[in-house]
């Protein structure tokens, strides 16, 4: 008996420290991020760059929670130790308070057109005299020539990019210029309640000459930034990333 009750404890000593030394779920993060479909969906708390950093975070052990605010607040909430991470950011360095990850997702400025006008469109200039619709502040991101453009009186930005795709098809313009993911992923919303248009998905023409732009996270702890970055880059060795974009947008090209 008294063997038995030693092997007993022993045993859940043993189980104990499994426990304690097994990383777990337990460590919540705050995630920062704000509403975008598809890259940040508030409705769900889930979207491609959320579930990419997410999941990247629980391969570390971690749980997450999201949480939705401007972006420049969320950095801010950060940079002052009120949350661990936010996304996405761009073209940012580190900072004495932030430490930006490696990037996880490339945006992807396009150029969209029925294929029944047959344009063609190698670069900026060729934009120049169409019917152009884009997201708004568009005219800051892509250099002196679409500024030029911009200035023309058949160019609009407007804020709802959802309407993009059904602007597009019924030919309330001639060009989108907008991210990839975006317009495909609310042209997949329109085609679903409007299916006798289907043959839209094959009807238009993409160019890209924009450069992509990349995505970052962004920690307020150097040490879980490195090891986020040391993840990630088996996550996307496994193409974790392209399932996830997959799960989103039907029709994608890499």
């Amino acid at each position: 008996m008294f063997k038995y009750f030693l092997k007993h404890i022993a045993l859940t000593h043993l189980f104990i420290f499994v426990l304690l030394s097994t990383p777990s779920l337990s460590k919540e993060l705050l995630m920062l991020t704000d509403d975008g479909p598809p890259h940040m969906i508030e409705a769900s708390k889930s979207g491609i760059d959320i579930d990419i950093a997410r999941e990247v975070l629980q391969e570390l052990g971690y749980s997450v929670k999201v949480s939705f605010a401007p972006l420049k607040r969320s950095m801010l909430q950060v940079a002052n130790n009120q949350a661990d991470l936010f996304l996405p950011t761009f073209f940012q360095n580190d900072t004495a308070k932030l430490f930006i990850s490696a990037p996880i997702i490339k945006y992807r400025p396009t150029v969209f057109s029925l294929k029944k006008h047959n344009f063609q469109f190698e670069k900026i200039s060729d934009l120049s005299g169409k019917s152009l619709i884009t997201f708004q502040g568009a005219a800051g991101y892509f250099g002196e020539e679409f500024v030029n453009i911009s200035q023309g009186k058949n160019y609009s930005e407007l804020h709802d990019m959802s309407k993009f795709p059904e602007m597009l098809i019924k030919e309330r313009c001639e060009v989108i210029v907008l991210d990839y993911y975006i317009f495909y992923y609310f042209l997949q919303k329109y085609l679903k309640k409007n299916p006798t248009q289907q043959f839209f998905l094959k009807g238009i023409d993409t160019f890209e000459f924009f450069p992509q732009v990349n995505a970052h996270v962004g920690f307020h702890d150097v040490g879980l930034r490195d090891k986020f970055n040391k993840q990630f880059q088996r996550y996307k060795a496994q193409a974790k990333d392209q399932l996830v974009i997959e799960k989103y947008i039907d029709h994608v090209e890499f």
